[in-house]
């Protein structure tokens, strides 16, 4: 093989290929961050809309039997009202998270009769805690606390 034949062959260097493979490498990373993102804020949406539903129903309750509910049986209790999201009425956890909202009367040791209001939670994704305040500030609560 002559030295001219050598010369004129075509191909990538290995340097070229690392490049390309570093910089598929950068974009793979940025898109899978800015997806998990996207993903968290549609956890976070889902679980306000539980919340918000739980707070709805809890003041529909309120309408109708002149206090609000004290157990998750309250919620059930009546199809008209039954939240179709879980209801817990404990202080939320990290083992309970997107498709619950929990729902905690004020005060803690209230009885029907003395409920005069609760605080409703959901998990947030994007701060990773969970929160009562809806989008806008809005408080997601009932009654006076």
């Amino acid at each position: 093989m002559s030295l001219q034949t050598l010369k004129n062959q075509k191909g990538f260097t290995i340097v070229e290929l690392l490049i390309v493979i570093v910089v598929i490498g950068i974009l793979a990373a940025i898109t899978i961050v800015a997806y998990n993102g996207i993903q968290n804020r549609a956890k976070t949406t889902k679980s306000q809309s539980a919340a918000s539903d739980v707070q709805k129903k809890a003041e529909a309750y309120n309408a109708i039997n002149e206090h609000y509910p004290l157990t998750p049986a309250d919620f059930a209790g009546d199809s008209a009202l039954s939240t179709g999201n879980a209801v817990s009425l404990t202080e939320p956890t990290d083992a309970a998270r997107a498709t619950t909202a929990h729902y905690v009367p004020c005060p803690a040791s209230a009885t029907a009769s003395t409920i005069t209001g609760a605080h409703i939670h959901y998990y947030d994704f994007s701060g990773g805690a969970f929160t009562t305040a809806a989008s806008g500030g809005k408080s997601l609560t009932v009654g006076t606390c």
